[in-house]
């Protein structure tokens, strides 16, 4: 909304808020998530194999000295681990391909060792490398402009590496193939070629042994990577690598864990790593938090965590890894976007690592060309370029398939087995990697019609898929059930409703653990609150930037009163107006070009025909609240001092005067933080920011104010884009000045945003020349617009007496139906301007 650039610290210091108190130490994590594929004996007895191998020595002390292990005593030093000391033979300082050869070795050397014990089944499918250029973004980002993203190593699948590419399908107008020199089967075949050992023909496990050399001989002729196919939705998992400041590098993959999040929307959870010259750190988000897990990498139980870590990476399936059971997934092609494509190889690709090495050996940066032809010596490497048109393959979401019975919270009673979603695209996500996690799909729901020969879906709805607190308000009193009983007005409800199971129960947490999660290992003490995984549907309507001019605009804004009022009356207040939460209710024809690229899509995945039917259209102009999950109960307000009749503002007269001057700014607010406030700070009331709980209804009304005039300044335009394809949600950048009381400084509390918001919209004839300065070449031309916020204005604000120049006060006590007899004039005054009636 409006914001284009965002500074590096604000992303990090906003992140390590929202994850402050979400964090917890847990020293099984590594078991806990690859128990199920490498346990603590599996890796014992893979330990030893790698002691075999030279991959690994121990050392064990005598007379004040330390000597290497004998072959014979490798059992007993893995027995009795603790008493001896642990050293990899590769270089473990850190660099970007350090990291990467490190994972992939241990990965490797683990999974032989698990063939000659009869332990391994289907071979690794994950390889660790690092960024291709890595002084470009990496392509199909979620951020456009605002974060680059940039991980020292990324795990791909190992499908997206191909043997030598031919000149038909690489060339110098489409490079698509990119050749991975540090290659970790290369460095295996010279370094620990025992690895490699054929074994005997008697061997029990002699066929394994065979299979699994033939498919690493395989493997080290694929080094070129697919960059057509190197992207955010591909990538499986980053991590960061520091020399030393484990908290640095841990906070940083916060960040690519976010934007794994963010692109793909399928995870439940996500892993992270973070290593050091001497230690690993395991990170796993989901809505609950971040747990972290750190080891000394060549301490006693470390290498054993190694094992296990690197090992049960590269066999996770998607399932065990994060992914939402009930999303499938499909491959679909997408164009790479602006700023992604004008810098993808901008930058030459020899320049030196961003970390440096302090050991001798370590595996540097080697030259990186696309080609098979290397370059002669002492020549410049062919920078890696990618063309303006290309294509990337990645997943996507497809299908949604959701269980009914007892999950089904809504409509009560409803017998259905399952029922399938066709997903067109993500509409919105809120970008939190913990917490309510809040994604929204358009997509059509299969009719109960289908059958063996042909596939219906009816159109088009919204699917909400978020994490609902169980402490909240709206969760424990099912206020939105309420509000569904009590019939309010203007409120756009779920049609369907499934509450899918808390979240500790599909972890298999019992209270005990959650006791130990909350009180025992919290890096900061916390109640960690459980929550319910909920899937909504209802209708997919438009937003407002599609409005069809200021008519069905003002009508908008009139019915958003009304649903406040309508919600006022059952005793229920929204607590989370936004740009986001306010819609249209007319619903125009869909495009038929639209369903028929649906409709070929399904029916290659379905292999049936495939029909979409829309479902019956509002064609009524005015507009919805929606997204209901903040909501709680009224709350009286205080007695009002004052009275505002009499004080009406002559706002628009100075719009229109324009004779401006800046006035001493207003007393800043004081007052401490009480309580939780629910809302996103630009929309909220000043009041709210200021003191607290409880949220009083006419601070909705506020909001509402802030909402038309944030939208003014985030959009010049209606936008076009015709239903229900999706709007771009980009919009220009806020002015400067609302920016300060806007974009919420990590340095600020909500306090002192009440104190700078108050002194902006209480100075009038800063307000009007904010509004002009920034509004006059687009919706100041049209005049209405600015009309009619004046109108919300005037309402809203009063004069306080006494003041030269003019100040202004915001109302306690306004009332729905004040707010809307002031936008219903205005509308008014418009029709009878054109002869038509309301």
């Amino acid at each position: 909304m409006g914001l284009t650039k965002v500074p590096r610290a604000h992303i990090d210091l906003h992140l390590a808020q929202e994850l402050h108190d979400r964090r917890s130490k847990s020293g099984d994590l590594v078991e806990a998530l690859f128990g199920s594929l490498v346990n603590l004996h599996d890796a014992n007895n893979i330990l030893q194999e790698l002691l075999q191998t030279d991959v690994l020595t121990a050392e064990t002390q005598t007379d004040d000295t330390w000597k290497k292990v004998l072959s014979k005593e490798y059992q007993t030093a893995c027995e009795h681990a603790e008493e001896y000391r642990w050293k990899w033979t590769m270089p473990v300082a850190v660099s970007e391909e350090g990291v990467a050869m490190f994972l992939n070795v241990v990965a490797i050397a683990a999974y032989a060792a698990a063939v000659q014990l009869g332990q391994a089944n289907a071979p690794p499918c994950l390889w660790f490398i690092t960024l291709p250029n890595p002084h470009a973004p990496v392509p199909l980002s979620h951020e456009s402009a605002t974060q680059d993203c940039r991980p020292d190593v990324v795990a791909v699948k190992s499908d997206m590496f191909h043997k030598a590419p031919t000149k038909e399908n690489d060339t110098d107008a489409q490079p698509r193939f990119f050749q991975v020199l540090s290659c970790p089967f290369a460095y295996i075949r010279k370094h620990y070629p025992a690895i490699l050992k054929q074994g005997k023909a008697s061997d029990p496990h002699h066929n394994a042994i065979a299979t699994f050399i033939k498919w690493f001989n395989e493997q080290a002729h694929r080094d070129h990577l697919d960059l057509w196919r190197f992207c955010w939705p591909e990538l499986r998992l980053t991590a960061e690598g520091k020399l030393k400041k484990l908290h640095n590098a841990m906070l940083q993959e916060l960040v690519y864990m976010r934007q794994h999040r963010r692109t793909q929307p399928w995870m439940r959870s996500v892993i992270g790593l973070a290593v050091t010259t001497d230690t690993i750190a395991v990170l796993r988000a989901d809505t609950l938090g971040v747990e972290q897990c750190v080891f000394a990498r060549e301490s006693s139980r470390g290498v054993l965590d190694s094992i296990c870590l690197c090992l049960g990476l590269v066999l996770l399936n998607g399932v065990q890894r994060g992914r939402h059971k009930a999303f499938q997934l499909a491959a679909v092609k997408t164009l790479g976007p602006p700023h992604v494509r004008s810098k993808v190889a901008q930058q030459p690709t020899s320049a030196p690592s961003r970390m440096k090495t302090t050991q001798p050996g370590t595996p540097t940066r080697a030259p990186r060309t696309r080609s098979t032809t290397q370059p002669a010596k002492g020549a410049t490497p062919a920078p890696v370029s990618v063309a303006a048109d290309v294509e990337y393959t990645h997943r996507t979401v497809r299908f949604i398939m959701l269980d009914g019975g007892d999950k089904i919270h809504y409509p009560k009673n409803f017998d259905i087995a399952c029922i399938r979603y066709y997903v067109h695209y993500l509409v919105q996500d809120d970008g939190s990697l913990v917490g309510r996690c809040l994604r929204i799909f358009c997509v059509s729901r299969e009719d109960e019609g289908t059958d063996a020969k042909t596939a219906r879906f009816i159109r088009p709805y919204a699917l909400k898929i978020y994490y609902a607190d169980h402490g909240s308000e709206c969760y424990r009193d099912d206020l939105i059930g309420e509000a569904r009983r009590e019939e309010v007005k203007n409120v756009l409800l779920p049609t369907w409703e499934w509450h899918y199971g808390d979240t500790l129960s599909m972890h298999s947490f019992g209270s005990d653990v959650l006791l130990q999660y909350t009180n025992g290992n919290a890096v900061v003490p916390n109640v960690v609150s459980n929550r319910e995984e909920v899937f909504v549907q209802s209708d997919l309507k438009r937003v407002l930037v599609q409005c069809s001019g200021r008519k069905e605009f003002a009508k908008a804004f009139i019915d958003y009163t009304k649903a406040i009022a309508s919600l006022e009356k059952k005793k229920l207040v929204h607590r989370d107006l936004s740009i986001g939460n306010v819609l249209l209710k007319g619903e125009p024809e869909c495009p038929v070009e639209f369903w028929s690229e649906a409709a070929a899509s399904a029916k290659a995945i379905l292999n049936v025909n495939v029909t979409f039917t829309q479902r019956t259209r509002n064609i009524e102009e005015g507009g919805l609240l929606h997204d209901m999950d903040m909501a709680g109960h009224v709350h009286s307000p205080p007695p009002p001092t004052a009275s505002n009749a009499g004080m009406a503002t002559d706002l628009l007269g100075q719009f229109r005067a324009l004779k401006l001057k800046s006035g001493p700014e207003a007393k800043e607010l004081t007052g401490p933080l009480r309580g939780f406030r629910t809302g996103t700070p630009p929309f909220m009331a000043i009041e709210l920011l200021k003191e607290g709980p409880p949220h009083l209804v006419v601070y909705d009304l506020h909001s509402l104010s802030f909402v038309m005039i944030l939208f003014l300044w985030t959009y010049e335009r209606f936008s076009d884009v015709r239903f229900p394809r999706q709007v771009p949600t980009k919009g220009r950048p806020w002015p400067h000045n609302v920016m300060q009381w806007a974009n919420h400084p990590v340095d600020s509390t909500l306090v002192e945003l009440a104190a700078q918001k108050a002194a902006f919209f209480s100075n009038s004839k800063k307000l009007s020349r904010t509004i002009y300065d920034t509004l006059k070449s687009d919706w100041w031309e049209q005049g209405d617009y600015v009309v009619f916020f004046a109108a919300m204005y005037k309402v809203l604000w009063a004069r306080i007496e006494g003041h030269k120049p003019p100040k202004y006060t915001d109302w306690k006590d306004t009332t729905s139906a004040e707010l809307k007899a002031a936008l219903e004039k205005v509308l008014a005054e418009w029709e009878a301007a054109e002869g038509t009636p309301m």
